[in-house]
């Protein structure tokens, strides 16, 4: 059935003879303008260069085996609320002992200008147990001017296999801090 003179005609031959996904293209037009848009927003507001520092630091340590002669242990922190690494952050790291009863300091250490504490162990020292990353973050706040809801951070972890690599990063806020099992 015939629809009749201009019933199932898009306006200026569109789809009937006209250019070959002009309708696609106006889209993919429109789409660009707005990542465009979005772009220019994020630069505007200085996220930009925060979220970069952010994804370089994050994605740094990724692909890396360990090396002969480096730490199996290994720290990570990031300000997340200037975006850059937590230069000058004092940390211990403790291990469990006399079957569960007393924490045993084993190094104190401040985070390098990239935010790492790359030796905390050397190889070794590591052996199965239960482990204490205690990080000072009001006294990291406190020279940046910040007052700040927790004045110390604790990460306790149980190391199993000691044969293994194990990087313990802390993404930190004066507000909020976050951790996991990195690699």
């Amino acid at each position: 059935m015939d629809p009749g003179p201009g019933r199932g005609q898009k306006p200026d031959g569109a789809g009937q003879g006209g250019a070959p996904g002009a309708e696609a293209g106006v889209g993919r037009s429109l789409a660009s303008q707005a990542v465009a848009r979005s772009k220019s927003a994020l630069m505007r507001s200085g996220a930009a260069p925060r979220l970069r520092t952010l994804r370089r630091h994050l994605g740094s340590l990724e692909g890396r085996g360990m090396e002969p002669g480096s730490s199996p242990l290994t720290t990570h922190v990031l300000d997340t609320a200037s975006g850059l690494p937590a230069q000058g952050l004092c940390l211990w790291l403790s291990r469990l002992e006399d079957h569960g009863q007393q924490w045993t300091e084993l190094r104190k250490s401040y985070t390098n200008p990239d935010g790492r504490c790359p030796g905390l162990l050397l190889p070794g020292q590591m052996k199965a147990g239960t482990y204490k990353l205690t990080f000072d973050t009001e006294g990291y706040w406190k020279q940046r001017g910040q007052d700040s809801f927790y004045p110390y951070v604790e990460v306790v972890f149980t190391i199993t296999d000691e044969t293994h690599k194990f990087h313990v990063p802390l993404l930190l806020s004066p507000w909020s801090y976050t951790t996991y099992r990195g690699s």
